[in-house]
């Protein structure tokens, strides 16, 4: 079954309309989303290059392996993801809320980043290399070994926040 069929599967399950749960594992993709339910969603070792994913649900989502290249997000809601071994290249994120979620050994090298949040979110082995964005808010983050070389955010407002503390 390709990556698209097993996405919109899960979408129906999520709507009680058929389908069944994701477990996207060692696909490919390059399509586009718009409006999905993709809560609890499971996505090991795939690549997605060009994909496009709009007004979509990512909530309690478990990302492990996966390298994102050149992938929009726009007014997502990723609140409670772990996001763990993860890449993002020169992915765009705009107004998505990443509120709770846990990101370990996660990378994302030369992004946007639009109008974000990250409140009790949890950052382990971050890099945030060559990004750039504007209003990026988190309250309450915490992260250990973070690094934001070569980044520049308009507008960023952590409080309450220990990073590399």
């Amino acid at each position: 079954m390709n990556s698209q069929q097993i996405i919109q599967d899960h979408d129906r399950w999520r709507k009680g309309a058929g389908g069944a749960p994701a477990g996207l594992v060692g696909q490919a993709d390059s399509h586009a989303y718009t409006g999905l339910d993709l809560n609890e969603a499971r996505f090991e070792g795939s690549s997605f290059s060009g994909s496009t994913f709009s007004a979509t649900t990512f909530g309690q989502a478990t990302w492990s392996g996966c390298h994102f290249t050149g992938c929009t997000f726009t007014g997502c809601d990723f609140r409670a993801i772990a996001i763990q071994g993860c890449t993002f290249t020169e992915c765009n994120f705009a107004t998505s809320i990443f509120d709770e979620g846990s990101f370990n050994t996660t990378q994302f090298l030369r992004c946007r980043w639009d109008e974000l949040s990250f409140h009790h979110s949890r950052w382990e082995q971050v890099l945030v290399l060559d990004c750039t964005g504007t209003i990026v808010r988190g309250d309450t983050l915490t992260g250990e070994h973070v690094d934001f070389t070569g980044s520049y955010f308009e507008h960023l407002a952590f409080n309450n926040v220990r990073i590399n503390n």
